[in-house]
């Protein structure tokens, strides 16, 4: 039958089930004290080792099997030993086994309790079974059976510390033990590839198993007797040779994959030039990217964690100008071979590199975004893909949490943002807006509003509708309650930049629509507020009128609260009563802007009386009302007197009594409290008294009792 009508299943379980049963015979043999039987069995158990059938994937399934099954023979020896039998004996009798397989997986356990047992040293027995291993040609064979060997004297080598050092060997036998077999190991794994089937299947078999070549560099990465010295002049050149002579791309790429893995990042930092040296030196089919990339994130997680370190070694080599060296030189050589989107997830792990390690150097972020603008430059529009737009934005995004506001003044920034589409701009936008608002850092100058601008606008390119904001309604509230905080950031010490900035801002957000403005009206209204507030506390009158024109402010605010007062009326009253609570502060009776006053209250007043249905919300904005021009004291008496009226009369229409009661009681403070506020304030009862209705007569009734008791 030939190999390819073998059902790889079927095959495995055949093997198995005759593994299995030797197994179970050299169990009891050795129950028995039979040792002779019991190698035996064991030869007949390793011989389904040598099928040349069984698949890569499926032969490491036998194999842990037989592994295990070895581990008993082991142990078996190991009693031998303790009992006082010579292991010199027990291991020149299992190399009478049946085949060149089968008698190197003997000698290999025997081995590991002969080096225990000190009869001799390590590095002889070691040496003894590395050479017959040579005999083993076949590549899968050979690459397990060095597998098992490296399993078997993982604690047998002569290390600094161990045991069998001395006489047994040193690190340096330790070191040649190791390498010799990684070389035989990596030329068995290459000659996989070699075959009659296809190459894609070759390569998947190769990827099967590549971790058994791993082995033999987490094997030397645990040794204790490597220092950074040692690593640096003897095992790092003999693993670049290694890695370098084999001229596959395959076994290059997890070759230095691995070196990077598992060594630790100091061994990486006082050799990183050859490292990067030798990484962008690889054959040309070897994604250099993706080592970069590990090397890079081993470096920031070290840098999690012993950042003084980090300082020192940086100090001495400058790691980013290192980095920036070999990247360029992997542009320039591979630039337009290696795929765009590729070289952007690069840039993308170097960006997080530099923001770990210097998380506060502008200049080092702009060149990382000239790098990914130079990759774009030679390319056409269409040959940049929507995947490669994708890693722009996520490029873009990096910094923003550690340098927020900063970033935005790079050339190069908005450069690779005019790249991106509508939609890719929208969510670059929303990401700006929240880090900013997170950083919590002072906007101080118009031309950082500038910039930001230019940014947000794609938010707001055309007006929201309802239906839009439905598809993710969570979403776009959060990013709007993140824009409208935007306002509170703007601080240029000085009010007029200051209200400029603000208008700036509305500006771009009166595009979004009245969805947008739902959110954002309320917070430009009491910015500005707050600005003339503290302006207030600063400057005199007359200074002020020089710093701010208090009358064309006012009617910005008028026109914002305006625009949104029939679709959101409960926001838009409480804006003009706090504009009328404002004005206390900065308007004297007779100005313009007392009249403009007089318009945010009665504007207050008619929004109540045409928009509001809610019998609630209509007591709430009376109360509201009522409280605000208790404590205005700038309007003249004609028009202080017209608004509290009217404000009694839409009291006394209150549908329900108990609130024409509670709300009328508060009314009558604004007759006794507005002479003791303002002696132009005067408000005559018999006035009230012509507004009177039968069903309102508690409104009298309450004032009488009132002047009675001051008599």
């Amino acid at each position: 039958m030939s190999e390819h009508e073998i059902d790889p299943e079927l095959l495995l379980d055949e093997l198995q089930t005759r593994s299995t049963q030797s197994g179970t015979l050299m169990r009891k043999a050795l129950e028995s004290g039979n040792l002779r039987e019991a190698i035996q069995y064991a030869d007949a158990m390793l011989s389904e080792l040598h099928n040349p059938h069984i698949v890569p994937k499926l032969y490491y399934i036998l194999f842990m099997q037989i592994f295990n099954d070895l581990k008993e023979l082991e142990d078996h020896f190991m009693e031998r030993k303790k009992s006082g039998r010579k292991m010199a004996e027990l291991y020149e009798s299992v190399q009478q086994a049946s085949g060149v397989l089968q008698r190197l997986y003997l000698m290999a356990t025997a081995g590991s309790v002969y080096i225990e047992a000190r009869e001799a040293s390590a590095k002889e027995v070691l040496s003894d079974i590395t050479e017959m291993a040579k005999g083993i040609q076949h590549p899968v064979r050979g690459l397990f059976f060095r597998y098992y060997l490296l399993k078997k004297m993982k604690d047998k080598l002569p290390d600094k510390g161990s045991k069998f050092e001395g006489d047994g060997g040193d690190i340096n036998d330790c070191v040649n033990f190791l390498i010799q077999n990684l070389t035989e190991m990596n030329r068995l794994w290459i000659r996989m590839q070699y075959g009659g089937r296809e190459k894609s299947v070759k390569q998947a078999e190769r990827q099967d198993v590549n971790m058994l070549v791993g082995e033999c560099i987490t094997r030397l990465s645990d040794l204790k007797g490597i220092d950074i010295t040692f690593y640096r002049d003897s095992l790092q050149p003999k693993l670049f040779d290694i890695v370098h002579n084999c001229n596959d791309p395959i076994s290059q790429q997890y070759l230095m994959d691995s070196i990077i893995q598992v060594f630790t990042a100091e061994f990486h930092l006082a050799t990183l030039e050859k490292l990067l040296e030798a990484a962008t030196s690889l054959h040309s089919s070897v994604d250099v990217k993706s080592l970069l990339i590990t090397l890079m994130n081993r470096l920031a997680s070290y840098a999690a964690t012993d950042r003084e370190e980090l300082k020192q070694a940086d100090k001495e080599i400058n790691i980013f100008v290192m980095f920036n060296k070999y990247i360029d030189k992997l542009l320039e050589e591979q630039g337009l071979i290696i795929e765009p989107k590729k070289l952007v997830e690069l840039e993308i792990a170097y960006m997080r590199f530099s923001i770990k390690l210097y998380p506060s150097n502008l200049d080092y972020v702009n060149q990382i975004l000239d790098l990914c603008v130079r990759t774009f430059q030679p390319l056409s529009a269409k040959s940049i893909t929507e995947p490669c737009l994708k890693s722009v934005v996520a490029l873009l995004i990096i910094p923003l949490d550690s340098l927020s506001m900063e970033i935005l003044a790079l050339p190069n920034y908005s450069t690779l943002a005019g790249y991106l589409t509508p939609s890719m701009l929208q969510t670059l936008a929303k990401k700006i807006i929240m880090s900013l608002v997170t950083a919590m850092k002072p906007i101080r100058s118009m031309e950082i509003v500038q910039q930001l601008v230019g940014f947000i606008k794609h938010l707001y390119a055309s007006a929201i509708t309802e239906k839009e904001v439905n598809e993710d309604a969570y979403e776009f509230e959060e990013v709007q309650t993140y824009a409208a905080k935007l306002l509170h950031l703007i601080d240029c010490r000085d009010p007029a930049t200051d209200f400029l900035a603000i208008t700036s801002l509305k500006e771009t957000f009166d595009k979004g629509g009245m969805q947008v403005l739902r959110y954002t009206t309320p917070a430009v209204v009491n910015e500005v507020y707050n600005l003339i507030d503290k302006a207030a506390k600063v400057y005199d009158a007359g200074t002020l009128e020089s710093k701010l024109p208090i009358l064309k402010i006012y009617q910005f605010v008028y026109q914002a609260i305006d625009a949104i007062g029939q679709s959101f009326p409960n926001s838009a009253i409480r804006l003009f009563l706090q504009g009328v609570l404002s004005m206390n502060q900065v308007v004297s009776p007779g100005t313009d802007a007392e009249e403009l006053g007089y318009q945010f209250a009665s504007q207050a007043l008619v929004l109540f009386q045409d928009e509001l249905a809610d019998a609630e919300s209509r007591v709430q904005a009376l109360s509201l009302a009522i409280c605000t021009l208790e404590r205005a004291a700038f309007f003249s008496a004609d028009n202080f007197e017209t608004l509290v009226v009217n404000t009694a009369q839409y009291c006394a229409k209150l549908p329900r009594r108990q609130d024409q009661c509670r709300t009328l009681l508060m009314c009558t403070n604004l007759f006794c409290c507005g002479l003791l506020v303002s002696c132009v304030r005067a408000v005559s009862y018999t006035h009230l008294r012509a507004h009177e209705t039968p069903e309102h007569l508690v409104c009298r009734l309450l004032l009488e009792k009132k002047k009675k008791k001051k008599k």
